[in-house]
Parts: structure tokens; sequence; C-alpha cells
């Protein structure tokens, strides 16, 4: 794309400049107190005005200002000459101290010190607005009497808007949306002008998504920030990053506004209603489209066709609306459980197996990469994926992928995969439990609990032989009768029950 187009064939190329700099946090400090300067005057804002509250700001902050760099001020200069003639200087009278030094470095008049800091911090002032100027966000004008002003480009408002939101903070509204949906298209203004209410219902609504997309993106960014920041934090840092920054932005903000107020919930079925009947309402429509093709420059069968998408979509959105709360709801409740986890995992004493468990697993994370050298020994897997997991109707063959360096070597691999297929030939697996009954003659005839309970081997086998007949369906017996009565046998308490064989 060549220099100049898009974008910075309206903005000036040095239009961010002020914003990436050493200095860009003052810069946007004056750029918002300019535009509340503005937003405040009933008239023009004259340049004495801006002066003043930059210099009451900048000598407030006179010790944090860093040195701005050569390239910086010469790109000031050359706007200030631009436009003017090679000969003529620049003046500037409001007693900036960019020009010729006083002899041995000292003003003329004697000052006091807060005199001297005071110029200096004017001097200042008058510099960053300069900088300002140059870069495109203001302008400068002098009107007849020598009064001069400043104005807002016409490329910069948009900028100075977002500008000023942020740094009011971000407030995630939705009430005023739907209820600006409600009062275009269900009052009486949609009759007479109905395409003024659609145009404006579906930004109305296009607002609406985008704030309740905003919301939900928000709690996530605070979710990241929390598994980042609080990964290996105390208490109290959760406890600080839980209630007081995301509790204050996000619960006792938007979220709670979104699950207090009724206005969505109310207003929504009643707008839906509203437009399905002006979209079979071809009286209106005709109308409608008539008047908006006047404004549009275009025909009346275009602007009908227009208004009739606009009136769908904003049906569509609105039906849309309940997966993304959902989606609120999730993240919200992923936040407040991870949070929670994790303090109860902190406070956890030391004492109980979590406790323990806990306090090796942050000491391996905090050993210097000590948890990458581990082996994770898992046997007969030679690396971790996705079929890693146990999936119960998937059972995918585990490749190892590239690069894998696994912790045993080919030897110790072997007696460990032998040691696991020894231990699961020991497991009682309900095969063998069930071949265990028959041989005690279940085929036959009922089992009763004293009769199979003879040792401490037998005694293991009874408990695996009742578990499986009252929770496996593919287990071989089941319990025929169960009296909840303990009796003893072989210095067992055990229930008196009777197992039969199926079939």
């Amino acid at each position: 794309m060549p220099a100049g187009s898009g974008v910075f064939a309206i903005l000036p190329l040095q239009f961010f400049s002020p914003l990436a700099g050493a200095n860009r946090e003052h810069y946007a400090v004056l750029l918002a107190r300019y535009f509340r300067l503005f937003q405040e005057s009933s008239g023009r804002l004259e340049r004495e005005q801006v002066i003043r509250s930059f210099t009451d700001y900048l000598g407030r902050h006179r010790e944090a200002l860093a040195p701005e760099s050569a390239g910086d001020d010469a790109a000031e200069e050359g706007a200030n000459l631009s436009g003017q003639d090679a000969g003529t200087p620049y003046f500037d009278f409001d007693g900036d101290s960019s020009g010729p030094e006083p002899r041995n470095g000292k003003p003329e008049d004697p000052a006091s010190d807060s005199d001297t800091a005071f110029q200096e911090d004017r001097a200042a002032a008058n510099r960053f607005l300069r900088r300002i100027i140059a870069a495109g966000w203001l302008g400068e004008e002098t009107l007849p009497g020598y009064i001069r002003v400043i104005n807002i480009t016409p490329h910069a408002r948009p900028f100075f808007e977002a500008l000023v939101k942020v740094d009011e903070g971000l407030r995630t509204e939705y009430e005023s949306h739907v209820v600006a949906v409600y009062s275009l298209l269900c009052g009486d203004a949609v009759e007479e002008n109905g395409h003024y209410a659609a145009l404006n219902a579906h930004s109305a609504t296009t607002a609406l998504m985008d704030s309740l997309k905003v919301l939900s993106q928000s709690i996530k960014g605070h979710y990241d920030k929390f598994t980042g920041e609080a990964a290996s934090s105390e208490v109290k840092e959760i406890l600080h990053l839980h209630y007081d920054i995301y509790a204050m932005e996000i619960l006792d903000g938007a979220y709670k506004r979104l699950k207090t107020s009724d206005n969505l919930s109310r207003y929504r079925p009643r707008i839906q209603k509203k437009v399905g009947e002006l979209l079979s309402n071809e009286p209106w429509l005709a109308e409608s489209a008539r008047k908006y093709s006047r404004i549009n420059a275009q025909t009346q069968e275009e602007s009908r066709a227009r208004l009739v998408t606009l009136l769908e979509e904003i049906r569509d959105t609105l039906k849309a609306v309940d997966p993304l709360l959902d989606d609120i709801d999730r993240r919200n409740m992923l936040y407040a459980r991870s949070s929670i986890e994790r303090i109860k995992a902190l406070l956890e004493p030391d004492s109980t197996l979590a406790g323990k468990l806990g306090a090796l697993i942050r000491e391996i994370y905090s050993a210097g990469g000590l948890y990458l050298r581990l082996p994770h020994r898992l046997c007969g897997i030679r690396t971790i994926a996705p079929e890693s997991l146990y999936r119960r109707y998937r059972r995918e063959a585990v490749q190892p992928g590239k690069g894998f360096h696994p912790g045993l070597d080919a030897e110790g691999r072997k007696k460990a995969e032998a040691a696991l297929f020894r231990r699961l030939g020991q497991q009682l697996s309900p095969g063998k439990i069930g071949a265990w009954l028959d041989a005690l003659g279940g085929e036959k005839r009922l089992l009763t609990s004293r009769e199979l309970i003879e040792d401490e081997h037998s005694f293991e086998r009874f408990i695996y032989s009742v578990l499986y007949a009252d929770s496996s369906r593919n287990f071989s017996y089941i319990i025929e009768e169960d009296q909840r009565k303990q009796m003893e046998t072989e210095s067992y308490a055990v229930p008196d029950l009777v197992l039969r064989r199926k079939g």
C-alpha cells in the first residue's frame, strides 16, 4: 500500500507521534484536558485558557517530564514554519524560553524562584501545545483583534472522544441501548418517520451487542490477568485482584446491572413483536421507503430492501443475545471458581494430603524449570498428547512426537511395562470375581454372605462381588435378597445378603 493511502490519506503522518514518545502519558492527559475545556466552553477556546490549563498540570508533574528527542523538535519546527515565507521568522508571543538565551544564562531582571519555575512551566506548556498542533490534533486560528483560538481538527474529533473515555474509565453500557431500541420502534415516531426509527434502532441494537461482547471479553481479560499474575501469588494478592479490581470493574458495574435489571427481558419480546408487525405492514414499508429514498440517493425499491434488512438484523441480533448472556455467566463462574480454588489451595494446611501435594508442586515449579526436566513416567505412553486422556469409546494409538526425549531408557521402559502388567494381572476384575463365584457353586445355587467369607482373601473378593453386583450391568451376578442386616462371620461384620447368577 503506498504511503499516505487509507487512513493516513486523512490523518497526518505524525498524528500519533505525541502518544508514542517518552512523554506520551503527559500528552494523553493534556489532550484530555483540552477536550474537557472544549466541551465546557460555550464559544471559542482561546489559546490563553489552554496554556493556563497545561501550565497547571506541567507544574505539578515537572519532575516526571522526560527530555524529548531532537527529531520531535525538528518535526515541530518544520510544522511551525510550514506555510510561511522562508525568510519570515516564527514569533511566539507567549514568553516561550525556547528562543535565544540571555547573557550568561541568567535573566536580565531578577525574579524569585517561584516566578522562574512558573515561567519554565509556561514555556513547557507552549512547547507541548506546539507539538500537539504540529501532529495535527489541534489547529490555531487568529481572529480580528489578534485573538488566538485553538480548534479541534475534524479528523481528530473521534480520537479525542475515545481518549477521554479511556481516561475516565471504560464503562460497559447496555441498558440505554435496550431502552433506545424500544423507544424508537414502539413509540409514535415510528409511524411518521419509520426510516429514521429503523436506522437509529439498528445502530442501538448493534451497540447493545457490542457492549455485551465487551463485557464478555473484559471478564476473559481479567481471567487471563488472574491466571498470569496470580499463578504463584499470595492470598492477599488474589483477594486484591478479585475484590478490589474485578469486583469493582465487573461485578459491581456492568454485570450487576445486567443481572438485576429487567429491561432486556421486558423489552425484548415487545421489540421483536413490533419488528414482525412492521415487516408485514406494506403501507408502512412503502411510505418509509419513499421518505428514505430522499436522503440516501437510492430508488424506492432499494430503500425498501434496505429497511427490511435493517429490521431483520434487529430481530436476529436480539435472538442471538441469549448465547452471549450464557457465555458471560460461564466466564464469570470460571473466574470466581478459579479464584476460590486458588485461595483454598494456598490455605490448605501442610498436614493434609492436598496441602502436601500443593507445597510439593509449588516447590517443583519454583525450582528453576525443574518441572521441565522431570519425566512423566506414564507406563506404556511415550508422549503426552490429547489422545493420552482416557476415552471410553475412542482408543487411538499414541505416536511419539518429533523431538521427544523419554525420561526412561529402553530397558527401564520394559521393566516398567512388565511391572504394570503384573499389577493388571493381580487386579480383581469382574471376570475374575464372576469365575470365583462360579467355582463356589454359584451356577447351581444361591450364595450367601456367610459361606462366601472364609479368610482375608475371600473377604476382599466378597467386597468386590457386592460392588460389581450393585453397580455393573455387565457383571454375571445380582443381589437377590438384601435384608440390610449385619452378621458376623470370620470376625467380619458384613450385610446379610444373597447373590444369584443371572439367567
